[in-house]
């Protein structure tokens, strides 16, 4: 109990720093480091910040999401699923997780009381990312093998129509006002659909060689984009698509997430292991090297504070990062980081994904 009320004392202290007006930046670290499933992917953050969901695409059939306590990140549960659980997102009442299926190219709605599978909705080829709409009443999936993204009626459990769209589509963001925004990682691309019904369709051509995850600012004014190749997060005016900046990141990165009040973006930098900090009102970049990380993959933002989430692909953990001086500094010993280094070699020559 000392402990927990530790951690929401820093939290507490976390969102008083987090407005943008805030002039010096404050450091982060690495505090906490907890084992997951095999190859964790995407990570998902419950609404009130107490549990976070971590889809573990090297598990089959079988504790496919490992659910951690998100101060501690300690396991608190597992849920199973037939086949390979990519992706996350969360119903609006928070009460049901939806689960892209790489091999049973669906949507599956988990009851998180009961943690099983109450309903399972066809999608293309292959569903990676999936984002609900702001109101909770659609979901979309990136279909990466069909160029296609498949648009469900969470009410009816029903697809109600498929969006064509680029190669290999995978990030995705949607606007208040229905805006859903689709980076085409082979297509060098972003396609744009919108007004009512989504009936207007804009493609943003050349916008980096390989886009990959997007995400909003809290405004929507901006549309910031992960380039894997050049290693940058990317900043877009979010009504014409015009480039507003470009911010050196971590190599490689893959996910993207926007901290509270919206001055701190932050990367998963696949190649790099390590996540960066984007000071988007200074152009000041962070880069976190993770202890024992081999490989970043996913990233989630706390709804409270400077503190954020993100996975390590091939070490097969979860790890916390906050404010410096405010909690705990994960460590690992000589022996795990020699053994890290390795790794990572090992990796960048001979990539599993």
């Amino acid at each position: 109990m000392l402990l927990r009320r530790h951690v929401f004392s820093a939290l507490g202290a976390a969102m008083l720093l987090s407005a943008p007006g805030v002039a010096t930046p404050p450091r982060f670290e690495v505090t906490h480091g907890a084992e997951t499933g095999a190859m964790p992917k995407g990570v998902t953050v419950s609404h009130d910040g107490r549990t976070l969901y971590v889809a573990n695409y090297g598990q089959l059939d079988r504790r496919n999401v490992t659910l951690h306590d998100a101060l501690t990140l300690r396991e608190i549960g597992h849920i199973d699923l037939p086949g390979i659980a990519v992706e996350t997102a969360l119903s609006r009442d928070g009460r049901t997780l939806f689960v892209s299926n790489f091999r049973r190219n669906s949507v599956q709605f988990v009851d998180l009381a009961r943690r099983v599978v109450t309903r399972e909705v066809a999608a293309g080829r292959h569903p990676k990312i999936v984002v609900t709409s702001p109101d909770g009443a659609r979901l979309f999936a990136a279909n990466w093998a069909d160029q296609s993204v498949t648009e469900i009626d969470v009410a009816e459990a029903r697809s109600v129509r498929q969006y064509a769209v680029g190669a290999n589509p995978r990030g995705m963001a949607v606007s208040r006002q229905g805006t859903l925004f689709v980076a085409n990682f082979g297509g060098a691309s972003i396609d744009v659909f919108e007004g009512p019904g989504r009936r207007s369709h804009r493609r943003w051509e050349h916008v980096c060689a390989v886009p990959r995850h997007l995400a909003l600012s809290p405004d929507e004014r901006r549309l910031y984009v992960t380039c894997l190749t050049a290693s940058e997060l990317l900043t877009l005016d979010a009504r014409t698509g015009a480039v507003l900046g470009r911010d050196a990141v971590g190599r490689s990165p893959k996910a993207v997430a926007v901290l509270p009040g919206g001055r701190y973006v932050v990367t998963a930098d696949y190649g790099g292991s390590s996540v960066s900090v984007v000071d988007t009102a200074m152009h000041r970049v962070q880069r976190l090297d993770v202890p024992g990380m081999d490989h970043a993959s996913g990233i989630a933002a706390a709804p409270h504070g400077l503190r954020f989430y993100a996975t390590g692909w091939y070490d097969d953990h979860v790890y916390a990062v906050g404010l410096e001086g405010l909690g705990p500094r994960f460590r690992v010993s000589p022996r795990v980081e020699a053994r890290t280094r390795e790794a990572r070699r090992f990796h960048d020559a001979h990539p599993a994904e």
